[in-house]
């Protein structure tokens, strides 16, 4: 027999220790229109069809009392509402309002989290590119109308999981969808637009447990005469973005934002500044003499065809910006023809630096790599000294592949 308190704010009022199976219960009975829990002042108010409801938080202050709504039902959960709760009332203890629970489903969170991210402003157009591309193609539409409430392990790997092992996805990449998911409910939480985050101890190897393999380079050392020929007889932008970097181990979307303005021929230095790398950490190489050559008649080539501008490779003769990441990369599969990326030639002046002996820190500071602290304190001191003579060593073994590589005439 249901008992009706008629001491509190509504006749249809049943007092109990909120749970799943009291909320189950009772809204099986129509004559309930809400839950009190014995213990916190916290309402659970049903809606007209009985499987929603408002959790609602009533705070008592200087004789008056005031509703909190907490979050909605099904969403935010008997077990998690607690939780949000001891959060709630903190917050309003120190003069602060906290929302929860703005989104019902998986993909009204991923909708938000995507719109966040572009608008910050602080991820790369590429990163944004591709964080849409995982969001669109994948997440949304495998977890389409998904509870946040409801999600689990077993959902998550018959969703999502499954279905990308099944469409041959590499392990790699379905670890950056994966990942891509989980940080989007952390900053949810983080910014309490959720109450509880079901994704908290969920671990990529819960669902695929082989190892990712490092993907192999596409080039060989022995590869590299043919590689210069094909670099040289291109048209000047594939070259000179090819051989820049070939000749420095830069990466492709760090050489294609290069500028005049950070190419200085007197100190004969090339800078790339912290905003353009991806370790958001500057990095300057020094140009060789072979390099300085080069560059001065590829500008010098770019003004007899009416181009002024800043960038080293422009987008259009307008210098509005540099060449997009995905014309960067079509002018380098003109030259290699789909047999190696952008990144072979990273690799493949890594492996080139390993045979002819160049220290492995002054390597990794080339390849500019994230360092410990004891690193750092080391490359300061010794390393920068020594950056130019492994560069001239390196590029004198590219002259003896290909003894034009770096001859400075353009048609």
């Amino acid at each position: 027999m249901i008992k009706l308190n008629a001491g509190v704010h509504h006749a249809a009022t049943v007092r109990c220790k909120i749970s799943e199976a009291q909320i189950r219960k009772h809204s099986k009975d129509p004559r309930v229109t809400q839950l009190k829990d014995e213990r916190y002042s916290l309402y659970l108010r049903f809606r007209k069809n009985r499987e929603q409801g408002s959790w609602v938080y009533m705070e008592y202050k200087d004789g008056d009392q005031r509703p909190h709504t907490l979050g909605k039902y099904p969403n935010l959960s008997a077990p998690h509402v607690f939780d949000v709760l001891n959060y709630y009332v903190l917050d309003l203890a120190q003069g602060k309002r906290a929302i929860f629970n703005e989104f019902e489903t998986v993909d009204e969170l991923l909708v938000w989290h995507l719109d966040r991210e572009n608008r910050s402003q602080h991820l790369s157009a590429e990163r944004i590119i591709s964080l849409k591309c995982m969001v669109d193609l994948h997440l949304v539409p495998r977890l389409h109308g998904e509870r946040i409430a409801e999600l689990t392990h077993r959902k998550i790997e018959k969703l999502l999981m499954k279905p990308l092992r099944e469409n041959n996805y590499s392990i790699s990449y379905i670890r950056s969808i994966f990942q891509a998911l989980k940080v989007a409910f952390k900053k949810a939480k983080k910014l309490k637009m959720i109450g509880h985050n079901p994704l908290t101890d969920m671990v990529f190897t819960d669902f695929i447990t082989a190892k990712i393999e490092a993907k192999g380079c596409s080039l060989k050392p022995g590869d590299a005469q043919e590689l210069l020929e094909g670099l040289c007889t291109s048209d000047p932008f594939a070259r000179v973005l090819g051989l820049l970097m070939l000749s420095h181990g830069s990466r492709i979307g760090e050489t294609r934002k290069a500028k005049w303005c950070n190419v200085c021929f007197k100190t004969k230095r090339w800078k790339i500044p912290k905003h353009d790398t991806k370790t958001k950490r500057e990095v300057i190489y020094p140009l060789t003499d072979e390099m300085v050559e080069l560059l001065k008649a590829f500008k010098a080539w770019q003004l007899a065809n009416y181009y002024k501008g800043n960038n080293v490779f422009p987008q259009t003769k307008r210098d509005k910006a540099p060449i997009s990441r995905v014309s960067a990369t079509e002018l380098v599969k003109t030259v290699s023809k789909g047999k190696w990326c952008a990144h072979d030639l990273r690799k493949l002046a890594r492996t080139i630096w390993a045979d002819i002996g160049i220290d492995y820190l002054v390597g990794e500071t080339l390849l500019n790599h994230a360092k410990g602290k004891l690193d750092q304190a080391y490359i300061h001191t010794h390393i920068e000294l020594q950056k130019l003579e492994a560069l001239r060593s390196y590029h004198q073994w590219l002259k003896n592949c290909w003894r034009s590589c770096y001859l400075p005439t353009f048609e």
